[in-house]
């Protein structure tokens, strides 16, 4: 105990050494504020890193990591310390690190420790090189997912220096080469399109413990099982590309779809995979259906055409959570509840799509008076039907690909909760879209939208709901209810 005591206070002298000469470098010398923030990010990392050599209990360590991410965060909203957060922007990169460091102590610092001393590695060193590389290049590649840029050179950087610090690590352990450098391949680049994708210091979270979710699998199985992880890897970077060349998706949506495929396809396997496919293909076909008519409701909904991150993320977004929970802790519930997400994803999408096909103007959900086709919160017959035919589909879909360890699936009961869950969660995303989610009116002609700029990319003026409730988050919060009522019906009902 005194020996833990005395590592964790030198610990946390060298921490708070690396804080003040960041500081310090900035104020010294101008033009240095990334390169002192990477400064703290880099040796930050490494001290936190090793902390399991030093260290036997992780309680101590756990707590100072969740005061640092406290005191973090009261810093950003306070504007301090600009040496550590930057100086031309806000953001959460720093409260987001030590939590990372949290998460994965409570789950490998025991069982995994190298697990978590590679993640928080290319953390440290692979993140930062990726922004150091892309930010110093006179003439670099850029692209875009989401509002930070990103570099080609920058994520080239961040796959290559994974690769190379995973490589280490496992080679150390004694694994053979070939097998290191299937690994290593594997979780380096799925850790580059986290990064790639992340953005506002959201990688802090994502890269560590994607690159930590997909070792653990690799070195917790067979190699059989490695290789069907391998496979459901290429089968999720098929469904990205290929849906990215129809225009099912954007850029970021396919980066957002290999991610969350990589996640249901390797570990939830073909009882998971399925219901998502069926999900995705007839959904995606559908879109296509009616195109001149949809394309005269463009201005009035937020979003259109190829899918981005955020719808992805949206849809299926709690149904990969759902996978990654299960993974950690298995229960029979778990392929319940996924099968109510996708339920309910199917069943808003359906009525969407098929909803803005009918020839007479849909009915408020709350007042039930005629409203613009395109409305949010509108309904109509032929789209509550298309609804109903969606979570029908997605049940049966479930109930016949149940996995053989789950009885959660197995009867008519099941299969009616799963497809009333879905229908009420459609009509539970109407009302928050009629009631809650944010709504605008443009100041040129004067039409209210879900947009927040509209006509010339005029801003539009708020005007009624919670201005950050918009489209995406209204259906996540439907899948969450879907989720709620088949978790509280499985129990009152067994």
């Amino acid at each position: 105990m005194t020996h833990d005591l005395t590592n964790l206070l030198l610990l946390l002298a060298a921490l708070i050494v690396l804080l003040a000469l960041s500081e310090l470098l900035r104020r010294r010398f101008h033009g240095t504020e990334e390169f002192s923030r990477k400064f703290v990010h880099m040796f930050t990392g490494v001290l936190v890193a090793v902390s399991p050599f030093f260290l036997k209990s992780r309680w101590p360590i756990i707590a100072v990591a969740l005061i640092f991410a406290a005191f973090d965060y009261y810093s950003v909203r306070r504007g301090w310390l600009k040496g550590m957060h930057g100086l031309h922007r806000r953001t959460y990169g720093t409260v987001y690190y030590p939590i990372s460091f949290v998460i994965l102590a409570l789950l490998f610092w025991e069982s995994h420790p190298l697990i978590l001393i590679t993640a928080m590695l290319l953390l440290a060193i692979s993140d930062a090189a990726a922004a150091l590389v892309g930010e110093n290049l006179s003439a670099p590649r850029i692209y875009h997912f989401g509002p930070d840029k990103k570099s080609v050179e920058g994520s080239t950087a961040m796959f290559l220096t994974s690769l190379a610090i995973v490589a280490a690590v496992l080679l150390l352990s004694g694994r053979p080469a070939m097998e290191v450098l299937w690994f290593s391949a594997l979780a380096a680049f799925f850790a580059t399109v986290c990064e790639a994708l992340s953005y506002q210091g959201s990688d802090n979270l994502t890269v560590p413990l994607g690159a930590a979710l997909v070792l653990h699998y690799l070195l917790t199985h067979s190699q059989a099982d490695a290789a069907i992880f391998t496979l459901g890897v290429a089968m999720a970077a098929a469904v990205a590309l290929l849906s990215f060349r129809l225009k099912f998706l954007s850029a970021s949506g396919s980066a957002a779809t290999f991610i969350l495929g990589t996640i249901v396809f390797g570990i939830g396997r073909w009882p998971y995979t399925l219901p998502i496919l069926t999900f995705f293909i007839l959904s995606s076909l559908l879109s296509k259906m009616g195109k001149k008519r949809k394309q005269k409701l463009a201005g009035m909904i937020e979003k259109g055409g190829a899918r981005d991150a955020w719808q992805v993320i949206a849809n299926g977004g709690p149904g990969g959570l759902i996978v990654i929970l299960a993974y950690i802790w298995p229960h029979p519930v778990w392929f319940l509840l996924y099968a109510a997400s996708l339920a309910a994803a199917t069943a808003d999408t359906w009525g969407t799509e098929i909803g803005t096909l009918s020839r007479t103007d849909p009915r408020s959900i709350v007042t039930f008076k005629p409203v613009p086709a395109g409305t949010s919160g509108g309904i109509s017959l032929i789209g509550t039907l298309g609804s109903a035919l969606g979570s029908l589909i997605l049940a049966g879909v479930s109930w016949l690909v149940t996995p053989q360890n789950s009885p959660a699936v197995v009867g008519l009961r099941e299969f009616i909760i799963i497809f009333a869950a879905g229908v009420a969660a459609s009509l539970f995303d109407s009302l928050l879209g009629a009631t809650l989610q944010a709504k605008f009116r443009c100041p040129v002609c004067s039409k209210v939208t879900e947009k927040s700029h509209h006509c010339l990319g005029k801003k539009t003026e708020f005007v009624e709901g919670i201005a950050w409730m918009n489209n995406d988050r209204v259906n996540m919060a439907a899948a969450a209810f879907a989720i709620i009522l088949v978790y509280f019906s499985s129990i009152w009902l067994v």
